[in-house]
Order: structure tokens, then C-alpha cells, then sequence
């Protein structure tokens, strides 16, 4: 289950699910029986369609800046720390112990530069915080926060995951974690020819992108 909040605004209760193969990731949402999102990475590409405005986001996730294609996958899957450039940059930190567990402090190699990251974990070596920052500016950063790890089907997660960015705050609670079948992700309905498609590379498209991550008054790239 996903809850957005951006300011005083926010919507709960968006049924939500996950799949992920490779290079390759998919999101849907639904607001009770209606499908209201859509998001794919494939490869370095990137579609986003927000179905109750008639609008999508399209085009390839540029090298010129931020945390890059892989950068982006591991955001969307932050609970995922196998991928090579992801564990490389973990075995690289610096330890210290903090409380009853540990802090790693290191840096996530971007497309623009180091980006430096500050990784919590309890006395089980289970995530607790991760905070990356994106830009020169500390301000500029992205905080994730992890819940207690469960036992599902493919393994032990958190039960929950928050990402905070700006004003935006976005919450996913975790109620099974399996490995996807194909039935449960139809082919993905294709806009109509009154939509709106902004590309990434579009001044209009990246500041829709900097706003759904709650980073509007930013420069930096997502």
C-alpha cells in the first residue's frame, strides 16, 4: 500500500505493486478499482503515466547529472542492495559503531560525481536510514527509512519503506514480497491521442519530475 503527502496534500490507500527483472522495473498503482500509475525503467528509459490527468512522462534518464539509471533503480528499490555498483559502493564505507549498531559512511558513484551517503544499520546489520545527497547542497538530499525486516516468500525485507525528499514524503507498506507472475502485470495501456506527453529532456517535463519528488525549487537532477 503506497500514501503520498506533498505539503498539506496527500492520497492514501493506493494499492501498489512492484516487479522487477534485471535492468528492468515496474510500478502500478490503483485507487480501488482504478489504475492510476504507471512507471517502468527499461534499461536507461523511463515512462511515467498519470492516468486521472492525462499525462505521461517519457524519455531516457541522461547521463549529465544525479545518480543515473542505476542510481534511479536502487531509489525505487532501496531495500536492494545486491546490485554490483551498490554493493561496491556499501564494502567501500567507512564503519563506525552508533548506538547498538553501525554507521557507514561512503559515497554512490553518479553520473555528475560522488554523491555521498550516510547508511545506518542495527545490530543485525538490517538497514534502518539511508541518506544520499544529491547535489553540492546538503539540503539537496533524499532520506529513506526503513521498518522492522520480515520474513516473505522471496526473502526478508523491511515491512515498510519511506522515502522523504523536499516536502514530499511517500510511504510503502510491504504486505507480500513474491516472485511476480506474469498475469499480474498486463500489457501497459497505451495513452490516448488527447494526452499529454512531456519528454525528460523538456524543461516542462523535468520540473513535472522535480515536483513529483518534491524538489520543485531545486536545480539538481532526480
Amino acid at each position: 500500500m503506497l500514501a503520498v503527502r506533498s505539503g498539506g496534500k496527500g492520497r492514501e490507500g493506493l494499492n501498489t505493486r512492484w516487479a522487477a527483472v534485471q535492468e528492468s522495473l515496474a510500478v502500478v498503482a490503483y485507487a480501488g478499482p482504478i489504475r492510476t500509475l504507471d512507471a517502468t525503467i527499461l534499461g536507461d528509459s523511463v515512462y511515467i503515466a498519470i492516468r486521472p490527468y492525462d499525462l505521461g512522462l517519457a524519455g531516457r534518464v541522461t547521463s549529465g547529472g544525479g545518480l543515473g539509471p542505476d542510481g534511479l533503480r536502487f531509489l525505487t528499490r532501496p531495500w536492494a542492495f545486491g546490485a554490483p555498483r551498490v554493493r561496491q559502493a556499501v564494502e567501500r564505507a567507512a564503519v563506525e559503531a552508533s548506538g547498538e549498531g553501525w554507521r557507514l559512511a561512503g559515497a554512490f558513484d553518479g553520473a555528475d560525481g560522488a554523491h555521498p551517503f550516510t547508511l545506518e544499520l542495527s545490530a543485525k546489520a538490517e538497514p534502518r536510514t539511508l541518506k544520499i545527497r544529491l547535489g553540492s547542497d546538503d539540503r539537496n538530499s533524499i532520506a529513506i527509512r526503513y521498518g522492522p525486516v520480515g520474513r516473505f516468500q522471496s526473502g526478508r525485507i523491511p515491512r515498510w519503506i519511506e522515502w522523504t525528499r523536499g516536502a514530499t514524503r511517500i510511504r510503502l507498506d510491504i504486505e507480500d514480497h513474491a516472485a511476480a507472475k506474469p498475469a499480474q502485470f498486463r500489457r501497459l495501456p497505451p495513452a490516448r491521442d488527447d494526452w499529454t506527453i512531456l519528454a525528460l529532456d523538456d524543461p516542462r517535463g523535468r520540473d513535472l519530475l522535480r515536483r513529483l519528488f518534491g524538489v520543485a525549487d531545486s536545480g539538481a537532477a532526480p
